[in-house]
């Protein structure tokens, strides 16, 4: 069988006060959006270590590392997308593995359902964010005080980095902690098919059961295109 044909071009953008250029390769043919994915993870890296690149330069210095799992804690905004794509890799891993992440979503599922929290109709993000964090309910992903996905990990993770001393993100309200100025490309991943639209990460399986199904392909550099028109609008 003949190697998929790939594209290559290289994006010049200014977001904010930083420039960035990074090439990004994605399949040439008709695709679901969900091949785009992986190139939309670059694109925000790149996006993610310009903003801290400028940050180091103004003498500036990140606290996060690997086992301070506070912000696995929150409210993590998943597009349709995205949860096509986690709900792919969900399907690959061991069975053992699948069955312990199927109980903590299940576990995660009942918290929020019980605490009102599934409906966000009538909800300002800030107050759905706070009651979300309140339960302290671990991402299903989370191990170890780590993320067991992270080569994977939501668009939105990636973006949310802090300079503030890390104790300072399990506070209740988070008081004190400063969230690097980073821009949030990752929203328009939400429109990406057309629907403009989100749900929280820990509800994935709940989503996977009503999702609306959708066959609808484009080539690789249309679903690009409509993910840059996307940012540029919002």
């Amino acid at each position: 069988m003949a190697a998929e044909a790939h594209s290559t071009a290289t994006l010049r953008l200014t977001v904010g006060d930083l420039r960035i250029v990074h090439p990004i390769t994605v399949p040439s043919g008709r695709v679901p959006a969900t091949d785009v994915v992986p190139a939309l993870q670059g694109l925000v890296n790149a996006v993610v270590d310009a903003a801290e690149a400028s940050l180091l330069k103004s003498g500036g210095a990140i606290s996060c590392r690997k086992g301070c799992g506070a912000c696995c804690r929150q409210l993590v905004p998943v597009s349709r997308t995205e949860g096509e794509r986690l709900l792919a890799l969900v399907r690959t891993l061991p069975g053992e593995q699948r069955e312990r992440l199927r109980q903590r979503f299940a576990t995660a599922e009942a918290a929020i359902d019980a605490a009102g929290l599934a409906d966000r109709a009538g909800r300002h993000d800030r107050e759905l964010s706070l009651a979300y964090f309140a339960l302290r309910l671990p991402c299903p992903f989370l191990e170890d005080e780590s993320c067991s996905i992270h080569p994977d990990r939501p668009l939105v993770c990636r973006e949310y980095l802090v300079t503030s001393p890390a104790e300072l993100c399990a506070g209740p309200v988070q008081e004190g902690v400063t969230p690097v100025a980073v821009p949030k490309v990752s929203m328009a991943a939400r429109g990406l098919q057309g629907d403009d639209d989100w749900f929280p990460l820990a509800l994935l399986m709940k989503w996977a059961k009503t999702r609306p199904k959708s066959d609808r392909r484009r080539t690789g550099p249309e679903w690009v295109q409509r993910f840059l028109g996307a940012f540029k609008g919002a």
